[in-house]
C-alpha cells in the first residue's frame, strides 16, 4: 500500500510540475558538429559541440552559433576550467543569413595567419542574453592544423575556443543540407 502511495504522489507532483507555465526560451538545433578531445588541432580538454541553433522570440526566428566553452588563458595556453558559459553569437533571422555568416567566418580559413574580423557575441549560461561584447575571431595555423580562434578579451586574461578546419566545414556543409531539406524556412 505504502509502495502505491509513493507511486501516485510520485506522479501528481510530476504532472504538477510539468503543468505550470515557463519562460525559458526554446533552443531549436539546426545542426551540430562534436569537437572531441584528440581530434586534429583539437585543443579541447573534453567533449564539446559546435552548434547552431534557432530561439524564436514573439514569431521572429533569431539563429546563433555556439562555439562552445571557452578557456581561460592568455593568447597561447587555455585551460578549460569552466562547464557552465558558452559563447554564442548572432548569426541572422533566416538560415540564408546563417548560412552567409558562416561562409564568411569560413572564408578566413583562405587567408593569411592572423587574419581576423570582429563581431558581436555574448558568454552566458545555455541560453544567449541581449549583453553583446565584442568576440575576436582569428585564423592561426599551429603545426599542421588550421584553426580559428573565438576570443573574447576580459582584463588580463582572455576567454577562448579553437575550431578546426574539418569540423567548421562540417557544420557549413550540414547547414546547407539542412537549408536542402527546409526550403520553405528561408
Amino acid at each position: 500500500m505504502k509502495k502505491y502511495f509513493l507511486i501516485l504522489s510520485f506522479l501528481v507532483w510530476s504532472f504538477a510540475a510539468f503543468a505550470q507555465g515557463t519562460k525559458l526560451p526554446q533552443r531549436l538545433e539546426l545542426v551540430s558538429v562534436d569537437l572531441q578531445a584528440g581530434d586534429e588541432g583539437s585543443f579541447l580538454s573534453a567533449e564539446e559541440n559546435l552548434e547552431v541553433f534557432n530561439m524564436p522570440e514573439d514569431g521572429v526566428n533569431h539563429y546563433y552559433l555556439s562555439v562552445g566553452h571557452l578557456g581561460i588563458g592568455d593568447d597561447i595556453i587555455q585551460f578549460n576550467i569552466d562547464p557552465i558559459f558558452e559563447l554564442f553569437i548572432p548569426i541572422g533571422d533566416t538560415v540564408a543569413e546563417a548560412l552567409e555568416f558562416l561562409q564568411g567566418l569560413q572564408d578566413l580559413y583562405k587567408g593569411p595567419v592572423g587574419k581576423f574580423i570582429e563581431t558581436e557575441g555574448c558568454l552566458s549560461a545555455a541560453y544567449p542574453h541581449d549583453e553583446m561584447e565584442t568576440v575576436k575571431v582569428t585564423y592561426q595555423k599551429v603545426l599542421l592544423s588550421n584553426l580559428l580562434a573565438f576570443s573574447v578579451e576580459r582584463g588580463q586574461y582572455t576567454r577562448a575556443t579553437h575550431i578546426p578546419k574539418s569540423q567548421f566545414n562540417s557544420l557549413v556543409r550540414s547547414l546547407k543540407f539542412y537549408r536542402k531539406i527546409h526550403p520553405k524556412e528561408l
